[in-house]
């Protein structure tokens, strides 16, 4: 049933063409996808170096919050010390 289903919507579809959808558009005879209006290609090797750029700056980062957790930590403990020493 699902087959038979199937095979009738492919063949319906295949049926349609916009070209029937608007008969007074003059068509282009030969379409060709090399034209100018298409997007310049990024170079690979500038992509990969702006990867390579925020993949380092990402590392820097999760230094950075590493270094200042530690320092948050050396701080309690201290706090910590601290409050211990004032109340003897």
């Amino acid at each position: 049933m699902r087959l038979i289903l199937l095979l009738t919507t492919a063949l319906a579809l295949a049926a349609c063409s916009i070209k029937s959808n608007r008969p007074d558009y003059q068509y282009p005879e030969g379409s060709d996808a090399t034209g100018a209006d298409w997007p310049e290609l990024a170079v690979t090797s500038e992509l990969a170096a702006a990867g390579a750029s925020v993949s380092r700056a990402a590392q820097d980062n999760q230094q950075a919050t590493e270094r200042l957790a530690a320092r948050a930590r050396a701080l309690r403990t201290r706090a910590a010390r601290l409050q211990r020493e004032a109340a003897n």
